[in-house]
């Protein structure tokens, strides 16, 4: 036990569309804070209501944390920002979660998600409803190819060009059979891309989390580390984006 009072939390929960627009005093996650005594938000609240999943697992695999934007060094900087899209692929015990998302700045609010689906065909609880264990396994393959095939046939724009990010999480996902699936379709993505109209093959780049069950909740702590502790810009002897915004309207 923690031997502690938690009073405040961050969350992090799959992209929902009906949650946009919410502002923090008037949403369901600040109505589930206020129903679990938990600090509710206040007028002044400007952060994202909640991280995406996909963001959150971003963060802990040590992904787009923009780190100098965030704490002012150079705000202007985009290394970290080359087009990439990230196909977030969640394998849990009862299901299969995956979308794609752009890959930005982790704490940057996620405005849209595409292709979100949860696939209960497909959670580990059924493989032994299949025929043999090499026919889940195919299927699961086949399923994610369909997926970026999908995705791949949206309208031509900025996506047309990106990069991908395959990246995994959820509690089924440290199976030695789930892995090998999951490396096909990395290697597969490229020309799958290219034989569906884009014009160049994308880099692909398979980023499997160390703890897949709590990787979210490792990127939603870190998160909530960076609000809330002025020491993790200490190193790089700046102040954050949000001490230069309260000592702005301190002067005021």
């Amino acid at each position: 036990a923690l031997q502690a009072r938690i009073d405040t939390v961050s969350v992090t929960a799959p992209w929902v569309a009906a949650w946009e627009g919410d502002i923090p005093v008037d949403s369901v996650v600040n109505d589930a804070l206020v129903a679990a005594g938990l600090a509710p938000y206040t007028w002044e609240a400007s952060d994202p209501i909640h991280l995406s999943e996909t963001s959150a697992a971003l963060a802990a695999n040590t992904r787009r944390l923009c780190r100098d934007r965030w704490c002012g060094v150079d705000i202007d900087d985009e290394s970290e920002l080359s087009p990439q899209i990230v196909y977030f692929i969640s394998f849990t015990n009862y299901s299969l979660y995956t979308s794609f998302q752009a890959a930005r700045c982790f704490y940057i609010h996620s405005s849209e998600s595409y292709l979100g689906s949860i696939n209960p065909e497909f959670g580990l609880d059924r493989l032994d409803e299949a025929i043999s264990p090499e026919e889940f396994w195919n299927a699961l393959r086949d399923q994610l190819l369909a997926s970026v095939v999908e995705f791949t046939k949206r309208p031509p724009g900025f996506f047309s060009y990106s990069d991908f990010i395959v990246l995994t999480a959820g509690e089924a996902a440290h199976r030695p059979e789930f892995l090998d699936s999951l490396r096909s379709v990395a290697k597969s993505i490229p020309q799958l891309r290219v034989d569906h109209g884009v014009a160049r093959p994308p880099e692909v780049e398979l980023v499997i989390s160390d703890d897949p069950t709590f990787a979210a909740a490792h990127g939603a702590a870190f998160w909530f580390r960076m609000m809330t502790d002025r020491s993790y810009c200490d190193v790089l002897d700046i102040i954050s984006q949000y001490d230069m915004i309260r000592d702005g309207h301190s002067e005021l």
